[in-house]
């Protein structure tokens, strides 16, 4: 330690800005050049289900990265040393191959007519109100998780530039707007390959060259054991940060996933079932094409090095710690925090290129994944939940419509931002990350294979899961005396999969004859 923080001039400002400009610009382009396949309703929702494996598998990879993986598990790590995220990079892998296995199968429900994820689950529990239910849900926890991609891009915006980051957002928002718009399913998944073959490489490269710049990890080793644990704009605890759990005083430290053993296995469960969880990943199978054993294997290749790069990302915050100590906990860099580290670390480990490659894969990840969840809240509000009412409502209506929708979806989560912007990213957004796997691991995913399931099963489920999720230990757990996330989290997501099985197994499923065209010997 002892080595000065970077100073931000003027070359990185424009490094950055160009890099950034010429990202969003692409993204815009494959948008539009996508547009001849969204001019239906159903071509908007879903394209013409002929989209590849190199392009389904770079996208997944986009979209469940996100602002967390490529940005915040590097602040993550920062603050909370080994506890952080040792675990991230290989429960990752896991969670997008299970993905892969569940989610190719959403090819059958829509071949029977549907075109979003609460859809198809009307088509498997033949059940409108599941559907509404479902989309209900996904808006309510998709509007906080979409918060964390916004904070992600204003970090590395305001370190970088020196400047307010309203105006990038308020820009990035509006151009994410235009080529939803125009290219629809298909625009959104070819400009989330490209942004997930982009942030990939990029942190693979950070992972590395931070690695080197911070003298290996020897020497990464041997520092995080001096160093102790301080609290957002707080004091030192004097708790190391040198284990896999970290023994935070209660109540406010419980509420931390790497408390202890607890907390670890609720969070690998929370990454292993939140990939399927997430209705952003598995709506990325809904235009795919038949693919064969050869490309099934291609497309795991890609997601096992995708999956692997928050592993990579979360070097740079263990570097920024050996370097720096605690200095981004302090008040000087308030409302950025720990998150800020990876940023100067590209700085001083790759100079302007590496900082401005960063800033864009940040862009990338999180626009991403704003692109696949407003999109889907957009269509949650006209596809599950007017049409679900009205079915014979026009068709070009609604996509007028759905197109409308998107407005609001992007400007809340955008104004929340302004307002108040989450200090540690990825705690932030794991309450809805663990919510989201608890309730469509077992609705969505489970649902597709287990003939068993029925429809009270899954409505019993998404309340279940809405109820406990306001229990959060930093919301209203304190009210009932739940202050341990990792209790938390396991009691949603066990109670969750408890709740779906046995309300099912004493409840009617489908008849035999409509279970067989569902689940086709």
């Amino acid at each position: 330690m002892g080595t000065p923080v970077p100073e931000v001039g003027p070359e990185v400002m424009v490094g950055v800005v160009v890099a950034i400009a010429a990202f969003l610009t692409i993204s815009i382009l494959l948008g539009f050049f996508m547009r001849k396949k969204a001019k239906s309703f159903g071509e908007w929702l879903v394209g013409r289900r002929d989209i590849g494996p190199l392009v389904t598998g770079f996208a997944l990879v986009a979209s469940y990265l996100s602002g967390w993986a490529i940005f915040g598990n590097a602040g993550l790590g920062y603050a909370y040393g080994w506890s952080g995220s040792w675990l991230i990079g290989t429960t990752c892998v896991a969670g997008t191959s299970l993905c892969l296995v569940i989610g190719y199968r959403m090819r059958r429900y829509v071949a029977l007519g549907a075109r979003t994820v609460p859809e198809m689950l009307r088509v498997r529990f033949e059940s409108r109100t599941v559907q509404a239910l479902a989309g209900f849900a996904m808006i309510i926890l998709l509007i906080v998780y979409s918060v964390g991609q916004y904070k992600a891009m204003a970090t590395v915006w305001k370190i970088t530039t020196g400047t307010p980051f309203y105006g990038s957002l308020l820009v990035t928002a509006v151009l994410v707007l235009l080529y939803l718009i125009v290219g629809g399913y298909t625009g959104t998944q070819w400009v989330s390959c490209f942004q997930g073959i982009v942030l990939t490489i990029v942190g693979w490269t950070l992972g590395i060259t931070t690695l080197i710049w911070a003298g290996g990890l020897g020497e990464i080793s041997r520092v995080i054991e001096t160093q102790t644990f301080t609290a957002p704009n707080g004091t030192q605890t004097g708790i190391p940060l040198d284990s896999y759990t970290l023994p935070l005083p209660p109540p406010e430290g419980l509420a931390f996933p790497g408390v202890d053993y607890v907390g670890v296995i609720a969070a690998m469960f929370m990454f292993l079932l939140m990939a399927t969880g997430f209705p952003h990943n598995i709506s990325r199978f809904l235009g795919t094409r038949k693919i064969t054993k050869r490309e099934y294997w291609i497309m795991l290749l890609i997601l096992i090095v995708g999956g692997l790069t928050p592993l990579w990302i979360g070097l740079a915050g263990f570097a920024a710690r050996t370097k720096w100590g605690n200095i981004f906990m302090t008040s000087e860099y308030y409302p950025m925090y720990g998150d800020s580290a990876p940023v100067y670390a590209s700085i001083s480990a790759g100079g302007v290129p590496l900082v401005s490659l960063f800033a864009a894969s940040v862009f990338a990840a999180s626009v991403a994944t704003i692109a696949g969840m407003v999109m889907i809240m957009a269509t949650n509000i006209t596809r599950d939940f007017i049409h679900n009412a009205y079915p014979e409502a026009s068709p070009k209506k609604m996509l007028w419509l759905t197109k409308l929708m998107l407005i609001p979806f992007i400007a809340i989560p955008l104004y929340w931002t302004f307002t108040s912007p989450p200090p540690i990213l990825s705690e932030f957004m794991a309450g809805s990350a663990v919510a989201q796997a608890g309730i469509f691991f077992f609705v969505v995913g489970v649902s597709m294979y287990w003939k068993r399931a029925t429809k009270w099963g899954a409505i019993a489920t998404i309340i279940y899961g809405l109820v406990v999720t306001l229990l959060h230990p930093k919301a209203y757990g304190k009210i009932v005396g739940l202050y341990h996330w990792g209790y938390w989290a396991l009691l949603l997501m066990f109670g969750s999969a408890l709740i779906y099985v046995l309300v099912s197994l004493t409840t009617k499923p489908l008849s035999k004859e409509k279970l067989e065209k569902l689940f086709p010997k």
